[in-house]
């Protein structure tokens, strides 16, 4: 079997994925992408980019751990011999929608485990929502967090009032800036006032309060 680049394959009965060898790919289809010079006893290599059948069926902890590792999860390489001809299910173009949304979905799935309880906390939002987001952190914010809560600003813009590195007293969850997403209520020399969560940083915290506004900072920066 000669297979060239736009031809719909399937993927033989038995075949187990290769890298981690954890489960089997037999029946998933997609289109030869790409051929190779190298050749197995199976025969020459060639990439395969899955259909959209096959991307919903994709187990979800191999497109996390893909993530992770910075894989493509999208396509596989294997030899000839582990594959057929069959008939296309579906338009190139279906295939990348089908991406792009999966890419959405697993999105925060590179940013290890920080990013995987990121996605929990998210659900199915809009990554570019602001508006939900900041309202969805505000009500975990809310259940979650515990008062007071001893922080250092990270970040500072030159008319701020409060410096980098200087110490506040988180003592209340605030309202949500359009700009700024969740405020909370700082002290800081015997006065209150409104400042940017995502410019602080919480360390010596022994409860959840660091692990929780630390995960809020890395959704900040990458949203």
């Amino acid at each position: 079997m000669e297979l060239k680049i736009g031809d719909s394959v399937r993927v033989k009965a038995g075949v187990i994925e290769p890298d981690t060898e954890e489960f089997e790919i037999g029946g998933w289809q997609g289109r030869v992408v790409e051929t190779d010079i190298t050749t197995t006893t199976e025969g020459t290599l060639v990439s395969i980019e899955w259909d959209v059948e096959t991307l919903q069926q994709i187990p979800a902890e191999y497109i996390i751990q893909s993530e992770i590792e910075g894989l493509g999860w999208e396509l596989m390489v294997l030899p000839e011999g582990d594959l057929e001809t069959s008939e296309a299910r579906d338009s190139v173009s279906d295939v990348k929608k089908m991406q792009e949304k999966l890419s959405e979905k697993y999105y925060w799935s590179s940013f290890g485990e920080e990013g995987i309880r990121i996605a929990a906390i998210m659900g199915d939002a809009d990554r570019n929502d602001d508006d939900t987001c900041f309202a969805i952190w505000h009500k975990h914010f809310a259940a979650k967090l515990s008062f007071p809560i001893t922080a250092v600003v990270s970040e500072s813009e030159e008319n701020k009032l409060i410096a980098e590195n200087e110490k506040v007293i988180l003592t209340a969850l605030s309202t949500i800036n359009d700009r700024y997403g969740v405020l909370v209520k700082v002290s800081w020399k015997d006065r209150s006032y409104d400042f940017p969560l995502c410019d602080l940083e919480v360390s010596d915290d022994p409860s959840d309060n660091n692990r929780l506004i630390t995960d809020y900072v890395v959704w900040f920066a990458n949203r």
